[in-house]
């Protein structure tokens, strides 16, 4: 795994790092990191990737796919190339430049989005296990989304609803989405829904949940009772929590 606080330690002769500004400073780690990417390539695209807290912007057009983990957190990354594949996880934490995702995305494992500046998802994502969207600044998520595993949209205060036939494997968390009013409609969530701290006053008929829905501090909770709920919604299946 090529990590890029090693290439600090490397020691190489032809190339000197300054003792000047920041800027100059980074052109020589973005160089750095360029050619050990492009050493990644000739390697095969083998194994995890690790960017951390680099200043690269952007990734080389001749890099198509990782074979491993890719981690660029707290980089600099601006934007990712098209038909771009990362056959492990995809970190992108805290990337505050990265405004989109680009067309052709596929990750076969966790993209985790959490804390970036992204409003909106590219209609052919695709994601193998888990998606990570927390405290992210996303808007809205593409028609008839699936999602293998679980889908974590905690925090997200700028959504205000989800698209029709929305599909769940694992588990759906929502909590403290407080521009969230309502839910769509053929909503499956296999394993939990968590709608803490939103603003849902109603659920669709045909929701199916399959072990657990909570709506602690909702004003669905403080309307009707569990028995009622329960009336309302057949498909929810295991505990319905109310309150603490």
């Amino acid at each position: 795994m090529i990590k890029f606080l090693d290439i600090l330690k490397e020691s190489d002769d032809n190339i000197f790092i300054p003792r000047g500004s920041k800027e100059e400073k980074d052109k020589v780690l973005i160089k750095r990191t360029n050619d050990n990417i492009q050493e990644y390539i000739r390697n095969g695209s083998e194994g995890d990737l690790n960017l951390r807290r680099s200043p690269i912007q952007f990734l080389p057009k001749n890099l198509t796919k990782v074979g491993g983990d890719l981690d660029l957190m707290f980089s600099q990354i601006e934007k990712l190339p098209d038909n771009f594949t990362v056959n492990g996880t995809l970190d992108l934490r805290q990337c505050k430049n990265l405004q989109s995702l680009p067309n052709g995305l596929k990750v076969k494992f966790t993209l985790n989005l959490r804390g970036t500046n992204i409003t909106s998802l590219p209609s052919d994502l695709q994601v193998g296990k888990n998606l990570i969207l927390m405290y992210s600044q996303i808007e809205k998520l593409p028609d008839n989304f699936t999602v293998n595993e679980s889908l974590d949209l905690e925090g997200c205060k700028n959504l205000q609803s989800l698209p029709d036939n929305l599909r769940v494997n694992g588990y759906l968390d929502l909590n403290n989405c407080k521009n969230l009013e309502s839910l769509p409609n053929g909503l499956k969530v296999k394993d939990f829904l968590n709608l803490r701290d939103t603003n849902i006053t109603s659920l669709p008929s045909d929701l199916e949940v399959g072990y657990g829905l909570l709506l602690l501090r909702t004003p669905i909770a403080r309307m009707y009772t569990e028995k009622q709920i329960r009336k309302m919604v057949p498909g929810v299946k295991g505990n319905i929590h109310l309150y603490l």
